[in-house]
């Protein structure tokens, strides 16, 4: 029996394209897009701001120095959060039906400020009982540490844990704790595969 839930959020609930942040970058600084690209993938700074370890600040300094970009924080962090481009209406509604009857916890590897911004844009984030975020433990997906996490917030055996994410390997990272993963791909296809792991929705 199916006790609770577990949803990623970028390309799941929210759809979101990185290059943006790259693209909005771009447009302050001489060097060209596929420069910022590059360094925005590679940036450690960017990596440790994933798991909490940098600051804010820490990154806007980062790729403000490393990019000679001219603008502000406030811009940076605008840009920051570009890269977000709506909400998937049918999850936000899929999403209130299961709280009826699962408890729902958020997995996801995000940032404070991506988060933050989310958070406060939209109320759906509200109705988790309990969140897993890459910038809070430390860790991100596919770590097994922030499964473990996400275990003990969903408050049940993984067996009776279904969980849902955009990126292949994370939920075959959790299929090895005993979670039932479905990959997102389609909404109509994930309504079928929460079917077929007897989740009413």
């Amino acid at each position: 029996m199916i006790k609770a839930i577990l949803s990623d959020l970028g390309n799941v609930i929210v759809f979101t394209n990185h290059r943006k942040i790259t693209e909005g970058l771009a447009r302050y600084t001489d060097k060209d897009e596929s420069q910022v690209y590059d360094f925005f993938v590679n940036s450690n700074a960017r990596k440790g701001f994933e798991k909490g370890r940098v600051s804010p600040q820490q990154l806007f300094a980062d790729f403000k120095d490393n990019l000679d970009l001219r603008l502000n924080f406030n811009k940076f962090n605008e840009i920051w959060c570009s890269c977000f481009l709506g909400l998937n209406k049918e999850m936000e509604k899929l999403l209130y039906r299961l709280k009826k009857n699962y408890r729902l916890v958020l997995l996801s590897n995000t940032d404070e400020m991506h988060f933050n911004y989310l958070r406060k844009k939209y109320s759906v984030l509200d109705i988790f009982d309990g969140y897993v975020l890459s910038c809070q433990e430390g860790c991100k997906k596919p770590n097994p540490m922030i499964y473990f996490q996400a275990i003990k917030k969903a408050k049940a055996m993984p067996g009776q844990i279904v969980y849902m994410d955009d990126v292949y390997a994370y939920v075959i990272a959790a299929k090895i704790f005993g979670i039932k993963g479905i990959q997102y791909k389609t909404f109509d296809k994930l309504k079928i595969d929460l079917r077929q792991n007897y989740v009413k929705a």
